[in-house]
């Protein structure tokens, strides 16, 4: 039975986040802890070759989680809307014609990341063992990229409708199916890279089973195919994934060159750089979280003209972000040792990941700024902003800030460049989305009732 429509648009703005976030941000640490198990476990082998080649790998999957982000924000933007305004059949039609659209692109983006691979992390400067462990593992992950689509999106589907608990178990089910098999598949077996690999894969197959069994069979929001309505829908469907997916590829290239100039200065210098691309989304998580919980609550509020409450949700937003980026900060702070210790790192990537821990993390503040400008931006009909001020953040903030830390201040500077890129153009999105939440919205930036449009009748999906 599906969930009350307009579930945002009454009651405490504040109570609506928390309650979303919380179950947001369990699902996400779940959903990260599949990345940093495997190097977790991978660590412990001793081998700083291998810690490289998944720091090595890492912006080409960033790359593919780029495509499932975009995915899924078509599915909370278009989706929330048409809740919005009351209208779940046309909800239920959206819905799986995003799903289709999604998993068509992944499968096309799967077959180009997986033959392209070794051309790939050979740009990025591997080369010789971390080279071939490095395709080996990303070749492997690759597989799974369409299933991680239609995961990601039926997750995005089932908070859009208030089914938050269920999304969250299934990643949580994920991670500790990933927690079980990464030991047995490296140790037991001693698959070592290739068994973190498969574990990842395994893992992402139980999240999309629990997840879209949830919105096809408990929830009933999925209706049936119909290509002539599919051909209409297309065009707006790709009007936000096309400019979200476009926007999320700056991140992964940034990635990349940040690694290319990591490389520069040895293997320790990639491995810190590895190690602190799995700590810092798990550590500050809840600035992933916070944009998922509030896409539908701003989406909703918005297509219903409550100005008043999309102001308070911002207000809400602002002062979720400072207090806790404060207290993850300060937990950083205190055991950046212990996690030196943990990853069984040398004394240069110790220092270099202790840097981040005192120093750095208190900055990221920011990226959960930009992360829910972002979200706004692409809610509320603007999808084009959100592109032009992710591909600026990268291109214009980051890489050139990176490029110019490398030269002058080495290793150290590469850190200190991203964290300056992510601080500028944070606080540039923070001020302008905040200054368009205050408008009232136009009628061109509302999705049309599905009356307009034919409508598939509920049921399964065909």
């Amino acid at each position: 039975m599906a969930l009350q429509q307009q579930y945002f648009i009454g009651g405490s703005v504040l109570r609506h986040i928390l309650s979303m976030a919380s179950t947001s941000m369990l699902a996400l640490v779940a959903m990260v802890a599949v990345d940093a198990l495997d190097l977790f476990f991978l660590s412990l082998l001793g081998d700083v070759d291998i810690v490289a080649a998944l720091g090595f790998a890492w912006p080409p999957i960033f790359f593919t989680l780029a495509i499932s982000l975009g995915v899924s924000t078509s599915m909370t933007a278009l989706v929330s809307r048409a809740e919005g305004l009351g209208d779940r059949d046309r909800a239920r039609v959206m819905a799986t014609h995003i799903l289709f659209f999604g998993v068509g692109l992944s499968v096309l983006m799967t077959a180009v990341i997986w033959w392209g691979a070794p051309v790939m992390l050979a740009a990025l400067g591997a080369s010789g063992r971390v080279h071939e462990l490095g395709t080996s593992y990303l070749q492997i992950v690759m597989l799974c990229l369409p299933i991680l689509v239609l995961s990601m999106a039926s997750g995005a589907l089932l908070r859009v409708i208030g089914a938050k608990q269920r999304s969250m178990w299934a990643k949580i089910a994920g991670a500790v199916t990933n927690g079980v098999l990464d030991p047995i598949f490296i140790f037991g077996f001693d698959w070592g890279v290739e068994g973190a690999a498969w574990a990842t894969v395994i893992s992402r197959v139980v999240i999309m089973v629990i997840a879209f069994y949830g919105v096809r069979n408990v929830h009933n929001m999925l209706g049936r195919f119909n290509s002539a309505v599919f051909a209409q829908d297309v065009r707006e469907i790709a009007r936000v994934t096309v400019p979200v997916g476009l926007a999320k590829t700056g991140p992964p290239i940034a990635s990349g060159f940040i690694m290319a100039s990591m490389a520069k200065f040895g293997s320790d210098a990639v491995a810190a750089m590895a190690i602190i691309e799995r700590i810092a989304p798990f550590a500050f998580v809840g600035y992933m979280a916070l944009p998922q919980a509030i896409g539908p609550i701003f989406g909703q509020n918005f297509s219903a003209k409550r100005t008043d409450r999309v102001r308070a949700i911002w207000h809400s937003v602002w002062g979720l972000i400072v207090v806790y980026g404060l207290v993850v900060s300060a937990l950083l702070f205190v055991l950046s040792d212990q996690l030196a210790e943990l990853f069984r790192t040398t004394p240069e990537t110790a220092n270099l990941l202790g840097l981040f821990c005192t120093a750095i993390a208190p900055l990221y503040m920011f990226l959960g700024l930009q992360f829910s400008s972002h979200t706004f931006f692409n809610v509320t009909g603007r999808p084009n902003l959100a592109m032009l001020a992710d591909l600026a953040k990268e291109f214009l903030g980051v890489i050139p800030l990176v490029w110019l830390g490398s030269i002058y201040f080495g290793a150290v500077g590469v850190l200190w460049g991203q964290v300056a890129g992510i601080v500028l153009f944070g606080a540039l999105t923070g001020v302008v989305s905040y200054r368009l939440a205050c408008q009232k919205p136009r009628s061109d930036q509302l999705l049309q009732s599905g009356t307009q449009t034919p409508v598939v009748g509920g049921g399964n999906a065909g």
